[in-house]
């Protein structure tokens, strides 16, 4: 009985050290929060981020809310500018958990979401 004890310890310990590395190891991509300021072009049917928007190629037909709004209505970047912006590419997959959770600080600051009582 002992014998099959450690083996299962052995076992559970190797599969969480396996975890563990592949967590630091594996890269995956970070979407911004769905809170992050945007900018809709509601005639090409695009979005632009703030930053990207003095480079933009918009009409008039502008409107300013977020980045979950622009993704609901199936709006595609601008430009590449705009896709890189509210994408944060190969963060370690350990990494980006505890982005997610609020732990370790995201690319995105406050600065960059849009607050209740602003334009949505």
């Amino acid at each position: 009985m002992i014998k099959k004890d450690r083996k299962l310890v052995f076992g559970l310990l190797l599969t969480l050290l396996a975890l563990l590395v592949g967590g630091f190891v594996i890269p995956v991509d970070v979407g911004a929060p769905s809170d992050t300021r945007t900018i809709l072009d509601h005639s090409t049917q695009e979005y632009v981020s703030p930053s990207c928007i003095d480079d933009a190629e918009v009409t008039n037909y502008l409107q300013e809310t977020t980045y979950g709004h622009a993704l609901s209505l199936d709006y595609e970047p601008e430009s590449g500018c705009s896709g890189e912006y509210y994408q944060e590419s190969g963060v370690p997959l350990f990494i980006a958990m505890l982005k997610t959770i609020g732990i370790v600080d995201q690319k995105w600051s406050e600065e960059d979401m849009l607050q209740e009582g602003q334009n949505a």
